[in-house]
């Protein structure tokens, strides 16, 4: 038997197209004799609606974009989890968040931008880490489809993020009532067209850091300053590798570039005979799971991920709906959680 369509559906309920198209849309003004008797046809045949279909009617997708640098990576599916947790919370969108990877390149970040716009494969598009044309936002908004950032501020968008500046300032301020002297930094891209690119989230944090040392009388430089790019154990492996063969070793190291880096600065250090927190303390970034059980466990700064999650998608779906007028910005609050790496 041929796939049915919807005047199929109308045909043999005895009803009109509209009537079955406001029945499978959950329009309100239905009968219900009349919703009965076409729930009961779709059930016995089997009928799903086409979705692309009713994205070319209707100019909207039932779906909401989720865009990082790599789905993959611990912090990426640790929102992506507690925005999944919400979805099914709520009732809505539920298996409808469709993740993009852009392995960080800036031109597969604004292919995706692009396809989503124009395919209109998406309702609203939510972009953790990103940096998108302040272009490309103008379009979305004429376009009505919500751009939310995560770990961005740009005026053309809705953002999330965890207070950066407080954050930074206080994991220094940590080490240094601690007695640590030489604290160093692992921190993304600070600069446009660099190697490592420009993280907001990474600027923010550094200058409260740099607020901090400020406050307690040490001078704030580039002595123990490392950028990175990909936030991976490896890289915090290959980055402490280096800072070793310097004559001056840090006695802290802050990775404002999250947990996985700090796991990875220790593995090194432990290989290059340095006891953790006697010799090194080290302070992390996120309170990502794992962090509770490395050893030693890790010292960090906590993003409250469930409601960093719960935020982003309310506010998509809420922004989908024209519930929000203007541009909505939330910031929420860090945590120092203390273990031994730097106790």
């Amino acid at each position: 038997m041929k796939k049915l369509v919807i005047k199929d559906i109308a045909k043999l309920a005895g009803v009109s197209y509209s009537a079955v198209s406001k029945t499978i849309n959950n329009y309100p003004d239905i009968s219900e004799e009349t919703r009965e008797k076409i729930q009961k046809i779709i059930s016995k045949y089997n009928y799903c609606p086409s979705k692309s279909a009713q994205t070319l009617r209707s100019g909207k997708n039932n779906n909401i974009a989720f865009m990082s640098g790599r789905v993959a990576s611990h912090f990426t599916v640790e929102i992506l989890g507690a925005i999944e947790k919400r979805t099914f919370a709520t009732g809505k969108y539920m298996h409808g968040i469709i993740p993009y990877s852009t392995n960080y390149d800036t031109a597969i970040m604004n292919e995706i931008f692009d396809k989503i716009l124009y395919g209109r494969e998406a309702s609203a598009i939510v972009a953790l880490a990103m940096n998108p044309p302040p272009g490309i936002l103008q379009k979305y908004r004429k376009a009505g489809i919500p751009a939310i950032l995560i770990e961005n501020y740009m005026e053309n968008a809705h953002t999330v993020n965890i207070d950066n500046k407080k954050a930074g300032f206080m994991a220094a301020e940590y080490l240094l009532k601690g007695g640590r002297k030489n604290i160093g930094i692992i921190c993304g891209g600070l600069k446009a067209g660099s190697k490592f690119g420009y993280s907001y989230s990474a600027v923010e944090r550094k200058a409260g850091f740099d607020a901090a040392l400020e406050q307690y009388g040490v001078k704030p430089g580039d002595e123990y300053l490392e950028q990175c790019g990909n936030y991976t154990i490896a890289e915090g492996i290959e980055i402490f590798d280096s800072i070793m063969e310097n004559e001056k070793v840090p006695d802290a190291i802050f990775c404002a570039s999250g947990d996985m880096t700090a796991v990875g600065v220790m593995e090194s250090a432990k290989k290059h005979g340095l006891k953790i927190p006697d010799d090194l303390a080290v302070v992390g970034f996120d309170d990502s799971q794992c962090s509770a059980f490395v050893n030693p466990p890790l010292t960090t700064i906590r993003q409250p991920i469930e409601e960093i999650g719960t935020e982003v998608f309310d506010m998509a779906v809420e922004a989908i709906g024209s519930k929000i007028k203007g541009f909505r910005h939330v910031v929420v609050e860090p945590e120092l959680i203390v273990r031994k790496s730097a106790s």
